[in-house]
């Protein structure tokens, strides 16, 4: 978050740095770029209110720029380290043993690692879209199973992998057009395209009310529980509340699922559920066994010490 941060601060003008500067200045707050203090989340948070508070376009202007220099952040990285992700998907292929399976991935990353790594691996990797090199969005396609009719017409399901990629924020591959949701490589967007991302703050709820999050936050919710029932996260804070709120905490005081954050460091995103049974974590120098603090740690909130688990 810190680097996202420096590199979208960075990418302001002179002019943009000015309005920047006047909105932080309204909310008696200072950017340290050492740090990369305050974070993006909070910025876009900031500039947002301070453009409701008062009526000043430039600063709707700014919110719009913020995103567009999110995106190119994102796409900045040519050519990507698919290493860990293929070998990800490679180890959990390796653990069917040639049978149907099916995980979720639920994530609030912008980038089409996934996508990418789906292909090098031979495992199938639902979104969400349909098509070919245009897709367009379809939520059916959570619940399709590929396969084929047997002489007896009967329906055998194609023995693979399949990861159901729900993606809550959004991807730098999507965007808007009449209304309706397509996806494309991410080079191929015009610049004249309205791109559809939920923008890194704090106050994310209210953009995930609108189409298609709500639609990917229902798949969420009804998916916890029932095709879930064991959850790991990888390098997650647990910053958005409306996650939180809305789909862990209620599932996890429920006992529908068993979640195991693995993580740097302990998170205050954390504290409305990390003393419920259900609930362990892995940080850098400490642990949560089923709801009980613990003094050991590990380092598998790395994602590559992650993939490591599953050799």
């Amino acid at each position: 978050m810190a680097g996202l941060t420096r590199s979208v601060i960075a990418g302001l003008n002179s002019t943009e740095r000015a309005i920047f500067d006047e909105a932080l200045y309204a909310s008696s707050c200072s950017y340290d770029d050492a740090s990369g203090d305050p974070n993006i989340e909070f910025i876009a948070d900031l500039v947002l209110a301070h453009a409701i508070n008062s009526g000043d376009p430039l600063f709707s202007l700014l919110e719009g720029r913020i995103r567009e220099l999110v995106t190119e952040a994102i796409l900045s990285v040519s050519s990507p380290k698919l290493d860990h992700h293929v070998r990800f998907l490679e180890l959990l292929k390796a653990r069917t043993y040639g049978r149907v399976a099916c995980i979720y991935i639920f994530t609030t990353n912008y980038d089409v690692l996934f996508e990418l790594a789906g292909a090098e691996a031979g495992v199938v990797v639902e979104s969400g879209f349909i098509g070919s090199v245009e897709r367009y969005f379809d939520p059916l396609r959570f619940s399709t199973a590929c396969g084929a009719m047997q002489s007896n017409q009967r329906f055998s399901e194609h023995a693979v992998l399949t990861v159901r990629l729900v993606k809550l924020h959004g991807s730098v591959s999507w965007y808007s057009r009449g209304g309706r949701i397509f996806e494309r490589h991410p080079e191929s967007i015009a610049a004249s395209e309205k791109r559809v991302m939920v923008l890194p703050r704090r106050g994310k709820v209210m953009d995930t009310l609108q189409a298609p999050y709500d639609t990917l936050f229902r798949i969420m919710s009804q998916s916890l529980g029932t095709d879930c029932k064991y959850m790991a996260s990888c390098g997650f804070s647990f910053g958005d509340d409306h996650i939180n709120t809305n789909l862990i905490q209620p599932a996890i005081s429920s006992g529908k699922i068993r979640l195991f954050a693995l993580s740097a460091t302990e998170t205050n995103g954390m504290s409305g559920f990390k003393s419920a049974p259900a609930f362990g974590a892995g940080f850098d120098s400490s642990g949560i066994t089923s709801g009980v603090a613990h003094s050991n740690g590990c380092d598998l909130w790395k994602f590559s010490k992650f993939v490591e688990l599953f050799a």
